[in-house]
């Protein structure tokens, strides 16, 4: 394979080309405002027990990285999906927590669920990636580029088909913001440190596996509420219709 000169930006194409985005049916599906309330809440108990590994991702990486300055971001990328500080910002987890609670569930059911298989296989990869070279770590938060644009429309149109107040909506608006700087810590390792043929190769395989993750993981949602829908096994108690909100149309 070539050597790129400029293989950040090769990297930033290549994920903003590969992650689901809205071509995935389950995602095109909330924003056009048809998502069912099943939808909403195992979307929601998926991406709360994915988060609890975002700041373990980082934390792997992190004890890898030769680089103070990044080891430094990844570092507040670990503090911000974990921790919430007196008088600071709620935890990431904590923002899922409450759009969770907004669509009738109970915390304790949303804590103690049972991830779908997809999920987990979703963060056997990640973590896999975290723990080896420290580049192929960094494919997680390449995974982050495209987010700050996606996440505000989110945050608009789940306002807007199903009836959800901002506080709800948090978790959305907190990652248009601080993805921005995630991101770019991926571009700044690759453009940095990814420099010969072996390192870009690695760099690149690293990449496929972590958008082949995400598209695992939002199948899984996709079929994990089809199942509830049937009155299946989700792995948590689903919320009576009536407290759910109702999805516009049109």
């Amino acid at each position: 394979m070539p050597v790129y000169a400029d293989f950040a930006t090769v990297i930033r194409q290549k994920v903003l080309d590969g992650m689901p985005g809205p071509r995935h049916p389950f995602r095109r599906k909330v924003l056009e405002g048809r998502a069912t309330r099943a939808d909403l809440a195992v979307f929601a108990v998926q991406t709360y027990h994915r988060n609890l590994y975002s700041s373990r991702f980082a934390s792997a990486n992190h004890s890898r990285c030769p680089d103070p300055e990044i080891r430094r971001g990844l570092l507040k990328v670990a503090s911000e999906e974990e921790l919430s500080a007196d008088g600071g910002p709620p935890s990431h987890a904590e923002l899922m927590l409450r759009f969770a609670t907004a669509l009738g569930m109970e915390r304790d059911d949303v804590v103690n669920a049972r991830p779908l298989p997809s999920t987990l296989t979703f963060i056997d990869t990640i973590m896999q990636l975290s723990q080896g070279h420290w580049l192929e770590g960094m494919a997680f938060r390449a995974s982050e580029l495209g987010v700050p644009r996606s996440a505000a429309r989110w945050h608009e149109l789940l306002q807007k088909h199903y009836g959800l107040t901002p506080d709800a909506v948090q978790w959305w608006s907190a990652h248009a913001v601080d993805d921005v700087e995630h991101g770019n810590i991926a571009l700044d390792a690759y453009g940095r440190w990814a420099r010969d043929e072996s390192e870009q190769a690695l760099s690149l395989r690293a990449i496929d596996r972590m958008l082949a993750a995400w598209w695992v993981f939002f199948d899984g949602i996709e079929r994990g509420a089809e199942a509830a829908l049937r009155g299946e096994d989700v792995g948590f108690p689903v919320p009576a219709a009536a407290s759910w909100p109702t999805p516009a149309h049109g």
